[in-house]
């Protein structure tokens, strides 16, 4: 009888530890409802977006690969070129089209062979912060 009770009171705590954001298939503040076997997995980008970038830091060779890259946006516009990357602080000056340099965090760009993207800025974020 002990043993009955101690396996469901641990199976009851077990499953209220689990957090409620756990679930990547089932998140309707994100419209997702999918089913398990069905669902694609998160792409590292969706996690980037997720748990945010500090999680994945860049290491200073990435950052110097960035270097005159283009850059494209959270929705594919081109937001600007790479112009200098400073290693020690881990940012990047980019320059948008009117000439205006910005300054970003390398944490929140992702490094790919033939460009740059920037999953959380949009052209609006960017000249605003260049204003």
């Amino acid at each position: 009888m002990k043993k009955t009770t101690l396996a469901t009171v641990l199976l009851l705590s077990a499953m209220m530890a689990a957090p409620a954001s756990a679930n990547w298939f089932f998140r309707p503040d994100a419209g997702i409802s999918l089913n398990v076997g069905s669902a694609p997995n998160p792409t590292p980008n969706d996690l980037r977006i997720l748990y945010g970038p500090l999680r994945y830091q860049v290491s200073a060779a990435v950052l110097r690969d960035m270097t005159g890259k283009s850059v494209y946006g959270e929705n594919g516009e081109h937001l600007g070129m790479i112009a200098a990357v400073d290693e020690r602080h881990r940012i990047v000056e980019m320059r948008i089209a009117d000439g205006r340099s910005v300054v970003i965090e390398g944490s929140l760009l992702i490094n790919e062979p033939d460009r740059v993207i920037a999953p959380t800025l949009s052209m609006a974020e960017v000249v605003a912060a260049a204003a």
